[in-house]
């Protein structure tokens, strides 16, 4: 699966766009007082001002070269604090064989760096911005998990692995819903899932609106 654009609100539309073009480094394509485009590979990563009552947040996945994540790792901390879970700051699943670590941005947006090893995407050069291959997961956050993922499958989406009423990733390795349940505790976070509008391109099957 292929997000080819992905839209996000945020209430700190000044603070995130100076992150992710000064502090990362991120190449910004379009920008206009009240939205901001990222080039993230062959994703269009938008971010759009918000006026709801409540701050919008996400969590979004990138994916970089399956033998580069030590330097990825290298990369943001020099730019971010890592996120930590029970004193780490990485975390190797053995379900999907990947390497993630994890950060957020100024809006509060959880961002994930993964490195999946039955990926064929080898880099031969030195780690840079230019490895932030692709958005790869989208957090998608439901009431009923289950129907969600109905859902989607009715659209063509396969699962992608065991799921719960709590958690299921939809998908595939290179484009990932992780659909999960309205206050659940995000992975390496603090922050309860929360329902926010999102919009997103999907190679083949086109324009989805939720939220």
């Amino acid at each position: 699966m292929i997000f080819e654009e992905v839209k996000l609100y945020t209430a700190r539309l000044a603070e995130t766009k100076h992150f992710y073009k000064e502090t990362l480094g991120l190449n910004v394509v379009t920008e206009s007082d009240s939205s901001f485009t990222l080039q993230i590979g062959w994703t269009n990563m938008i971010f759009v001002h918000s006026e709801m009552e409540q701050e919008p947040f996400y969590h979004v996945a990138w994916m970089i070269p399956t033998n580069r994540f030590q330097e990825a790792k290298a990369w943001a901390a020099a730019r971010v604090e890592l996120s930590t879970q029970e004193g780490e700051d990485e975390t190797y699943s053995e379900n999907w064989n990947s390497h993630s670590l994890y950060f957020e941005d100024p809006a509060g947006n959880i961002l994930e760096l993964i490195a999946h090893h039955s990926a064929h995407n080898e880099s031969d050069r030195p780690f840079t911005t230019e490895d932030v291959l692709h958005v790869c997961e989208v957090g998608l956050v439901s009431e009923d998990v289950l129907s969600t993922v109905g859902e989607l499958e009715q659209m063509g989406l396969k699962r992608w692995g065991a799921i719960s009423n709590t958690f299921a990733p939809v998908g595939d390795v290179n484009g990932l819903f992780i659909v999960v349940k309205r206050e659940r505790i995000w992975f390496f976070s603090e922050q309860k899932a929360q329902i926010f509008p999102l919009e997103v391109v999907i190679q083949g099957v086109g324009r989805l609106q939720i939220g």
